[in-house]
Formats: structure tokens, C-alpha cells, sequence
């Protein structure tokens, strides 16, 4: 699959997508919006956070305008219409489509945003709400941008969490196909997180390769700083990343193609490490 001007092998090597948010109240706490602060230094700061994590290994940045934490949970969240997210992410993303050889995604739930950021730069959707807005796809196909599609639900409720996650999914790229866009531009993305208890994100994460055997699809999965390693670990956000760590190498162990995280650093050497035993490893040649 071309993503932007990369081309990308899927199974030669897990693809690592480095998170960018244009947003002052990110579940992780790294919004590079301060409230006050005039848009040049915010998307300063966007960007040098964007460049510093190609320079880590991130082979995607994922550009977000809106934090995605439901309402219901976080009595903070404050969701914004699709003008207010361009007027975040869209000078963000102009700005490193001329300095960037890593793709750009845009993280959105809106059409909108995704047309505009299409215009703009992004060669790669990614939708968390599963194609919750209907026109979405319409919107992917004849831009040619790669569509991630992730699980969601509007409950936590599964009777069994595997198998309902790929019936969903499974049902969401049948409706994108159905709108023109083509099966080698998508991506699925099993939702650990969204709609999901600790318990069934737990349950999904073991059972990843049964979901990707049953779609035949590339899989992104994004597990960084989780409210379900927390519940575990009994963790704050920013004490996470060892529980990162540990899911990202079990998800590269099951088959993931993409991992989706904020430390990009770190969790590209977990990457690359876990790679170096599933995948093969060979030396480098000293001739």
C-alpha cells in the first residue's frame, strides 16, 4: 500500500504511527494546545513534536483536532465541531507536508475534517467511530487516502468480545467498499479502548490474530498509555509505559502491522526488538 510517498510492505515489518495532538485536553496530556497561547507557537509545537518523532522511527504521524475521550467517562471532554477542528489541525498539517517524508494521517471523526485534511496533505483517514459518520467513506475514495476503520461501540457490552469485534468491522468495510472505496486502501483497527471495559480490551488484545485471520486486512492497533493498562497497573497516564510496552510487543507478536503511540522512541525499540523475533533477524552485512 502507498501511503503518501512511502510504500508499505505489510509483513516484511511492523509500521510505527507517532500521535500528534492539535488539542488542549488529550486523555495522554500531550496536547500541544495551551489555552492562550497564539496559534503560530501551538503549531510550532505540533510540529517540532511531528519532526521529533520521524526522527525517533515513526513511519506515519497521526494529526488529531479533537480529543476522542467520550463525555459520558471524562466530565472534561470537550468535543468541537468540524470548524473549530480544521482551524487546529489543517495549518498543522500544510506546514509538514513540505518538510515530512513520513505519511500524515488525520485523526477525525468528520468528513469534513478528512476532506480538508486530504486537501491539505494527509494521505491516510483514520476514523475511531467506525464510519459513524456516513460520509465518510465517499469522502476517502476519491481522494485516494488510506482508511483506517476502528471498532467501536456505543456500550461496553459484548457477549463475546472477539468475535464481535470482527462481525463489526467486518460490516463497516463491506460499507465502505459498497461507496467506492478500494479493499487495498483499508485498514482495520480492532478499538482497544473505545466502548470497551478493561476487561474486553484485555480480551480483544489476546485474541488479534483471530481478528485479523477472520478480515484478511492490514491492522492498526493503538494500545499507548490505555485507560485498561491503568485499571491494571492501577497507573496515571504518565506512569504507562512499561504497560505500553508490554502490550505493544504482544501486538506485534500477534500479527499487528501498525502500532499507534505517543512515545515513539521507546516504542519503536520494543517494535523493532519484537520484530527481530517474530519476523527474523539478520545481521547486517560487513562486507
Amino acid at each position: 500500500m502507498k501511503i503518501g510517498n512511502t510504500d508499505f510492505h505489510w509483513g516484511r515489518r511492523t509500521y510505527v504511527m507517532g500521535v500528534v495532538n492539535v488539542t488542549p485536553d488529550s486523555f495522554s496530556g500531550d496536547g500541544t494546545i495551551t489555552n492562550g497561547e497564539s496559534e503560530r507557537r501551538w503549531v510550532q509545537a505540533a510540529m517540532d513534536q511531528a519532526l521529533r518523532m520521524e526522527d525517533e522511527g515513526a513511519d506515519v504521524i497521526d494529526i488529531g483536532g479533537e480529543s476522542t475521550r467520550p463525555p459520558a467517562v471524562y466530565k472534561d471532554a470537550r468535543p468541537v465541531d468540524a470548524e473549530a477542528e480544521c482551524v487546529r489541525v489543517l495549518p498543522v498539517i500544510e506546514a509538514l507536508q513540505r518538510r515530512l517524508s513520513a505519511a500524515i494521517s488525520i485523526d477525525t471523526r468528520k468528513a469534513a475534517v478528512a476532506l480538508s485534511a486530504t486537501q491539505a496533505g494527509a494521505s491516510m483517514i483514520n476514523d475511531v467511530s467506525m464510519l459513524g459518520d456516513p460520509d465518510m467513506p465517499a469522502t476517502a475514495a476519491p481522494a485516494g487516502a488510506a482508511l483506517v476503520i476502528s471498532h467501536t461501540g456505543p456500550k461496553a457490552e459484548y457477549s463475546d468480545p472477539v468475535a464481535d469485534v470482527a462481525t463489526d468491522l467486518a460490516n463497516a468495510v463491506d460499507k465502505a467498499e459498497a461507496a467506492g472505496v478500494r479493499r487495498d486502501r483499508i485498514l482495520v483497527d480492532p478499538g482497544i479502548g473505545f466502548g470497551k471495559k478493561a476487561v474486553h480490551s484485555l480480551a480483544v488484545l489476546r485474541g488479534l490474530r483471530a481478528i485479523k485471520e477472520h478480515m484478511s486486512l492490514p491492522m492498526l492497533v493503538g494500545t499507548s498509555r490505555k485507560s485498561f493498562i491503568g485499571a491494571v497497573l492501577d497507573l496515571p497516564v504518565g506512569d504507562r509505559i512499561e504497560g505500553t510496552a508490554a502490550t505493544m510487543a504482544l501486538a506485534v507478536a500477534s500479527g499487528a502491522d501498525m502500532v499507534r503511540v505517543h512515545d515513539v522512541k521507546q516504542m519503536a525499540r520494543v517494535v523493532k526488538m519484537t520484530d527481530a523475533v517474530v519476523r527474523g533477524w539478520q545481521p547486517e552485512s560487513t562486507q
